[in-house]
């Protein structure tokens, strides 16, 4: 009994110890997973250097070249080619009387503009004035249209164009305010050189042989410089 009471008690000593370690075992395990995880969180794995593209500012776009500007047409067809450009001087005309002697083709007399910088303009006085009408009503007799008479009011009228040309206002048709015009510019130097100039021109050559009209009006400013001759020519119509 006693062997048998002894070997009892030895039987439960054994099965204490063995009761008793294992959860020293497990805390010890836990411990070691509970450090493992710790560690990894504390210390994460080093996430790679970002790309240099990612830390450098995108470049800025190559700048756009500037366009090239193209000249805007021309609000009117002009019937002569530009030539030296005007005085500066003055843009108001000095009354003269030109010269005495008829001229056949209506030139301008220049003369009298010379060395004053000045703009000069014609009137009923001068050979030109009546050689315009001349022109234009020739051009007409040859479509068999009636001659045109002068109008001393068109002729103030067309003076005023020829002016407002000269006073730097644009060359064309916004500041009319007859029926209808032809003009001219450049270095015309007679009556018969800007109505040959007029009939070349189809537009303008419409206006002469239109059977609409029976007057018109006559004006032309003219100057002569050390950069040349010039003039400005205008034909009304009503």
């Amino acid at each position: 009994m006693k062997i048998q009471l002894i070997a009892v008690i030895l039987s439960a000593l054994i099965l204490a110890g063995c009761s008793t370690a294992s959860p020293a075992a497990e805390s010890s395990e836990s411990s070691s997973c509970e450090s493992s995880v710790s560690v990894s969180e504390a210390t994460p794995a080093s996430s790679p250097d970002k790309p240099e593209s990612a830390a450098t500012s995108a470049p800025e776009p190559s700048a756009t070249p500037d366009p090239i500007l193209s000249s805007a047409p021309s609000s009117s067809v002009q019937p002569v080619e530009e030539a030296s450009p005007a005085p500066e001087s003055t843009v108001q005309a000095d009354k003269t009387t030109a010269p005495s002697e008829t001229v056949a083709t209506g030139a301008i007399p220049f003369s009298v503009a010379e060395g004053t910088d000045k703009w000069w303009y014609i009137d009923s006085t001068d050979s030109a004035y009546w050689a315009v009408q001349d022109g234009i009503n020739a051009i007409r007799a040859s479509v068999g249209l009636g001659a045109l008479e002068m109008d001393d009011s068109l002729s103030t009228t067309a003076s005023s164009r020829c002016e407002s040309f000269v006073a730097g206002g644009p060359f064309d048709h916004s500041g009319m305010v007859t029926a209808s015009e032809i003009c001219a510019r450049g270095p015309i130097g007679s009556a018969a050189a800007v109505c040959e100039a007029w009939k070349n021109r189809p537009d303008h050559y419409a206006n002469i042989v239109s059977d609409q009209f029976t007057k018109m009006g006559v004006g032309c400013w003219f100057c002569s410089t050390d950069q040349g001759q010039y003039t400005y020519w205008v034909v009304t119509f009503e």
